[in-house]
């Protein structure tokens, strides 16, 4: 089973902006980092409430984010720390 089938605690669009804010990231930068177009990162942030990415990027973008320092949550409610 590949890495990427695991469970990530991005959650919704609002929650994946807030969490490329507080790495001081653009859009572009991020997806760069994830191996994914500026404009997929600008598509899934637009969602809003809804599911920001789907695997395989979900975990990539996760992985990226938690390198730089940015924990992302789903519970109690969605939410980015920054880590300890």
């Amino acid at each position: 089973m590949s890495s990427w089938k695991i469970r990530t605690h991005l959650v919704n669009g609002r929650q994946l902006r807030a969490a490329r804010a507080l790495a001081g990231l653009s859009q572009k930068a991020l997806g760069e980092a994830a191996g994914v177009s500026e404009r997929a990162v600008r598509g899934w942030e637009a969602r809003g409430d809804s599911s920001p990415v789907g695997a395989p990027n979900d975990m990539r973008v996760e992985h990226v984010l938690r390198g730089l320092g940015i924990e992302v949550f789903s519970d109690p409610s969605p939410g980015v720390r920054l880590i300890k």
